[in-house]
Parts: C-alpha cells; sequence; structure tokens
C-alpha cells in the first residue's frame, strides 16, 4: 500500500524590509501572477496530493503538528516554503506526482539560505515546522539536507527574498490574452500571436514612434511571420508591471508621484498632428463616443450581454445597460466638446498600469503592448484617450477586477455594489492623481466621461471572463453618478 502524501504550503515568512517597497508588507503566497495569488497557484499544482494544507500562523502549525502526531499509517510530508519559488507551475504538479513514491527524505532544491522545499517523514516533518525561521531552522534544514536525496528534475526554485529573484518571479506575473503566446529565455521576450496583422502592427510601432518617444518604450526586434502565425521579440526586462503594485498597495506618495512623473512626461512627449479643433472633435465622435455605442450594440446581442443587462436591472439600473449608454453619451459629448485641443497624437492607446513596467528605485518606466500601427495615421488618437486609459487604472480601479481582486455584493435597498480587494486604492491616490491632471491642464471631468466609455467599450471583449463584465458595467455606473452628482 502506498503512503499517503500530505503538501504542506508554508506561507508563514514575511518579506524582510528591503521588500516592502517593492511589494508591501504582505504574505508573499498574496503575490499575484496570471490574475491568481501565488498560494492558490501552488495549491491547484498540489491536486494530486491527498491533501493541502496552508500555514499562515504558530496557530496553523500547531494544528499541523497536532495533526501529523494524531495519523496513522505511512505518510510523506511534502513541505513547500512560499520563498522557495518555483518558476514553472506545470512542471510542479508532475514533480509533486512522483514525491507519492518516494522512499526516503527528498530534497527538491538547493537550501536557500535557511529553506528550502522537502519531502519528509513525519518526525523530521515536526521538527522542520517547528523550527525558528533563521539559525534554529538553518541547523535543522541542513541536518535534513545531509541526510536526503536531491532528486533531478526541471523545475527552477527561485528564493523570493532576493530582490533580484523576486523581479524574476514578478515579471511572469502577466497572463496573455487568450490569442497571445509568451516565452522568455536568455534576456529575450518572445511575443507571438496567430493574428498576423496584429504582431505586425505591434513591431512596427516602435519604429514609427519619434526619437523623442522611443525611450518611453521597448525596443522591437526580430519579427517573424509565416502561413498562420507571426512573432516579434523585446528585451525582457526583469521589472514587476505598475498594476500588481497598485492593486498590491505598495506605492507609497513618493513612488506613485515618480510614477506621475513619468507617465506626464510620456503624455507630452507624444507627437501631434494638427487638424483643427473641430476635426479633432469629429474624431473623437469616432474613436470614442461611436466605437462605445457599437460595441455596446454587439454585447447586448450576445448572452452574456443579455444576462449582464436583467442583473443590472434588478440590481437598481432601471434601465439596464441602454440606460447606462443614454446617460454617459451627453458626458462624453460634452467632454469632446469643451475640449480645445486642436491636434490628434501619436499614442500608445492602452497605457492602463498592467501595460507599464515600473521601477521607483531608478525611476524606470517602459510602455508595452501598444494598440500597433503599420503607418503613422494607425496611432494618431484623440489627445483624451491615452490619459483616460490611465485614470482607469488609477480612479476606476480596473486592475482589482481585471485580477479578479473585487466581489459584488447586495446592499440594504437589493442594489448590485462593487467592492474592490481591500476596499481598491486610497483616497489619496485618486487625490494625487487629480491635482496633477490641473497641473498638467487637463480637465477631470472630461478624463472622466472617456473612462466611462472606456469601461463600456469593454464589455464584447471580455465573454471569456463573465464575472468581470457586471464589475465594468458597475463601474462605469460609478463614474456616471459622479459626473452627474457633480455637474
Amino acid at each position: 500500500m502506498r503512503p499517503e502524501l500530505y503538501v504542506v504550503i508554508d506561507d508563514r515568512e514575511r518579506p524582510p524590509p528591503e521588500l516592502e517597497g517593492l511589494i508591501g508588507y504582505i504574505h508573499f503566497g498574496d503575490l499575484l501572477r496570471r490574475r491568481q495569488r501565488y498560494v492558490d497557484e501552488l495549491t491547484a499544482a498540489a491536486a494530486g496530493a491527498d491533501d493541502v494544507i496552508v500555514l499562515r500562523s504558530s496557530e496553523d502549525a500547531d494544528r499541523l503538528v497536532r495533526r501529523i502526531e494524531a495519523v496513522r499509517g505511512d505518510t510523506l510530508w511534502l513541505r513547500l516554503p512560499v520563498i522557495s519559488a518555483p518558476l514553472d507551475m506545470g512542471q510542479l504538479d508532475q514533480l509533486i506526482r512522483k514525491m507519492r513514491y518516494a522512499l526516503e527524505p527528498i530534497l527538491l532544491a538547493p537550501v536557500q539560505e535557511d529553506d528550502a522545499p522537502m519531502v519528509l517523514f513525519p518526525r523530521d516533518a515536526i521538527d522542520l515546522i517547528t523550527a525558528q525561521p533563521g539559525k534554529d531552522r538553518r541547523s535543522h534544514i541542513l541536518r535534513l539536507a545531509d541526510e536526503a536525496t536531491q532528486v533531478d528534475h526541471n523545475v527552477d526554485f527561485v528564493d523570493l527574498r532576493q530582490p533580484d529573484a523576486l523581479r524574476v518571479f514578478l515579471s511572469g506575473a502577466t497572463e496573455p490574452r487568450k490569442f497571445n503566446n509568451l516565452s522568455a529565455e536568455a534576456g529575450v521576450f518572445v511575443k507571438s500571436s496567430q493574428d498576423i496583422a496584429k504582431m505586425k502592427a505591434e513591431h512596427d510601432y516602435f519604429d514609427l514612434a519619434p526619437a523623442h518617444m522611443q525611450r518611453f518604450l521597448l525596443p522591437t526586434f526580430d519579427y517573424v511571420e509565416s502561413d498562420d502565425v507571426a512573432s516579434y521579440s523585446m528585451e525582457h526586462l526583469r521589472v514587476p508591471d505598475a498594476a500588481l503594485q497598485f492593486v498590491l498597495g505598495t506605492f507609497s506618495e513618493t513612488h506613485f508621484g515618480q510614477l506621475l512623473d513619468q507617465f506626464f512626461a510620456f503624455i507630452a512627449a507624444r507627437d501631434p498632428e494638427v487638424i483643427g479643433r473641430q476635426s479633432v472633435r469629429q474624431k473623437g465622435q469616432e474613436q470614442i463616443l461611436t466605437k462605445m455605442q457599437t460595441r455596446l450594440k454587439t454585447f447586448v446581442g450576445t448572452a452574456e450581454g443579455a444576462h449582464v443587462d436583467q442583473m443590472l436591472k434588478s440590481g437598481g439600473v432601471t434601465g439596464g445597460l441602454a440606460d447606462l449608454e443614454s446617460r454617459a453619451v451627453p458626458l462624453i459629448e460634452a467632454a469632446l466638446a469643451d475640449h480645445m485641443c486642436d491636434h490628434l497624437t501619436f499614442s500608445h492607446v492602452d497605457p492602463c498600469l498592467s501595460n507599464i513596467l515600473f521601477d521607483h528605485r531608478i525611476g524606470l518606466i517602459r510602455l508595452i503592448d501598444p494598440r500597433g500601427a503599420t503607418q503613422r495615421e494607425d496611432a494618431l488618437m484623440h489627445p483624451l484617450y491615452d490619459v483616460a486609459k490611465f485614470s482607469h487604472s488609477v480612479c476606476g480601479g480596473y486592475d482589482f477586477v481585471n485580477n479578479t481582486l473585487f466581489s459584488i455584493e447586495v446592499d440594504a435597498d437589493l442594489k448590485l455594489e462593487l467592492q474592490r480587494h481591500r476596499g481598491g486604492a486610497p483616497d489619496w491616490v485618486k487625490d494625487v492623481f487629480k491635482t496633477r491632471l490641473a497641473a498638467e491642464g487637463w480637465d477631470y471631468r472630461q478624463v472622466r466621461a472617456v473612462e466611462a466609455s472606456l469601461f463600456l467599450s469593454m464589455l464584447p471583449l471580455h465573454l471569456d471572463h463573465p464575472r468581470k463584465l457586471l464589475s465594468f458595467a458597475l463601474i462605469a455606473k460609478e463614474i456616471i453618478e459622479e459626473l452627474e452628482g457633480s455637474a
């Protein structure tokens, strides 16, 4: 009879002070990767075990020790310290399944300072679980490592307490859209897709951008095209995107100010195309208002759209999506009419926080994943568009929803209410952003009106994530109510 295998995910250790500026004072297991918490990724990878236990406190550890002591029969205990992070979760799943057949203690990776993932028999598992971090745990780990066999496998583990290792781990945290494939090797990031026109436009965008804009972008190279797929390459910067830092609450006012400095420097660097104020207004109608109306028409014709519409009507939006559209239109029209620019700008088109790599230590910012262009005219957009895209992360909380850090509650009046993780961004973030908008010459109401159109426009693009659809509609409702209330 084979022994039972239990996986212990040990998430008790908190980040050292030097990492708090990057990820905050959280459990390592709460780090976000591909729209999942890291601890949830580990739990899913351990599905082949008889049970998975997550430790987050000394009380959790005490309960586990009592459980190990009470278990009868042959058991193996695979302890996975979250600070020893596997870079390939798919391979980890296979590795864990093999550990059921271990005949002796197994070391899955070399010891990193005072810890390592190991398969242990009950008595040794208890000793390690009750050891104190630091010298005590290190002495137990080194003793057990001497007695254990280190297995060969294809899973690389990194120590998340090391800043460079943490950046490597987080740089693989962004989930590609369903039509894209991403890979990184030897410092080169390769993006491929069957949407050949899209890959061509993204690759060509950098060369079309004027020189004074290129410092904000990642150079693209090695474009390759075949009959059914295209790809291009970029440098693989080991820098987390700003969205991860934002939703984890790690931005201080100083760091957020640095991000705003860099973002508005990019906005100021966008190449203008003077076409006259009336023509700019007309382009805004096409690129912002008409696009929203066209996409909403598409969305309400889907089963998902009909369901969201009914839920909104039942949850406090009497007229559903049609009501949101009719209220948004005059706000957007007023924003476009009042905007005084006489030029379009060479735009990124999607500078939300998840498309911004940012390192506050050196003030580095790089905008990735532009909509792209194969000729200059393709990248010319209404000046408000890029600013509204940034605002829909900062003010709208797009990245909380995109990373599934939200819930939808029913209030005392049976109306639907969106709740962001930990209350969303703190109030000072929006206040600082509003102040900076005004200082840079942008009108907050105009930006937010265009932002409302973005949330409604993206509805048919996220049919593969139904929970998000209702959230985006509720955010649009929040913006509309704010603008109506301040008119």
